[in-house]
């Protein structure tokens, strides 16, 4: 297929891209910045720059939502970088002379807001906050685009865990130093998934007959962070234990630490599952040790 993606220069887009290519796939990439065309990719500024027609196409841009403290201008640029592109890319989706077939856009779990009891499905009801409600509009800008024709599918990915980039050095850091720590009680849920397995969901979903509507892009056995903090320490040399107070996370990060590291929700991929779909990190143990393999 020739496939259009955004996002394709990020931790999931460019594993993505590498895997798609690998399974013969043609691919046009829509990037900020100029790019010359690889073996495998196309890159382009502007969505009118991509002329051939397009079977698929895979939406993964956004600005970070814990890369930076919330601050208006932030919490701006993200939902353009999510929303906005997004009714862009539909937009212009729908001018198209051959329309895509199908359209697979990152969402996140944020969709369904902190809770500490509650476990979550597919089906499971939108929450409140500034992510719960970010990923509502995303969702519904990537929704319109059933009305050309094409198969909307939604990915609402947990915390992706890489060896390089992503959530789990950032989560990390005191572990070089010797202290094995986590934020606040600990007790919050955790609802991650294996950069591999991501990249193999997305693929699963592009290549199945009648994918679902949504799919909730986490592993089967989500934890509690004092549960990483505790695997982690394991495999690392750590002499101290120490909790950050929570107090001081929301002074570190404000609105962001209340509803990204203080909190979290207990997400399972009911629709995965049931496609039959097999994950080759289901637990977190066997994720850290492929993740960390020097500090075993």
């Amino acid at each position: 297929m020739h496939i259009l993606m955004t996002g394709g220069t990020g931790l999931i887009g460019t594993a993505t891209c590498a895997a798609l290519h690998a399974a013969g796939h043609k691919l046009t990439i829509l990037t900020r910045r100029g790019r010359p065309a690889t073996d495998y990719a196309t890159y382009v500024t502007a969505l009118g720059d991509c002329t051939e027609p397009v079977d698929a196409v895979i939406n993964l841009a956004g600005a970070g939502l814990a890369d930076r403290r919330w601050s208006g201008d932030y919490k701006r640029q993200i939902v353009s970088s999510r929303v906005g592109l997004t009714r862009e890319l539909v937009a212009w989706l729908g001018g198209l002379e051959h329309i895509p077939k199908r359209l697979i856009s990152a969402s996140a779990i944020g969709y369904y807001g902190a809770a500490d009891e509650q476990t979550f499905a597919e089906d499971g009801a939108p929450g409140a906050g500034f992510a719960a409600t970010l990923c509502q509009s995303w969702e519904n800008e990537a929704g319109r685009a059933t009305e050309y024709g094409t198969q909307v599918s939604l990915l609402r990915f947990g915390v992706v865990l890489a060896r390089e980039g992503g959530a789990l050095g950032k989560m990390t850091q005191s572990f070089r130093l010797g202290v094995e720590s986590w934020l606040g009680s600990g007790e919050q849920w955790l609802s991650w998934i294996h950069l591999a397995d991501a990249i193999r969901a997305i693929q699963h979903v592009l290549d199945y007959d009648r994918p679902a509507d949504v799919y909730n892009a986490v592993a089967p056995g989500p934890a509690r962070h004092r549960e990483l903090a505790h695997e982690v320490g394991r495999q690392s040399n750590t002499w101290l234990r120490l909790g950050v107070p929570a107090f001081a996370a929301r002074v570190m990060a404000g609105e962001m630490a209340e509803e990204l590291l203080l909190c979290g929700q207990r997400v399972l991929p009911e629709q995965l599952l049931e496609d039959g779909f097999q994950f080759h990190y289901p637990n977190l143990k066997e994720a850290l040790a492929d993740l960390m393999p020097g500090k075993r």
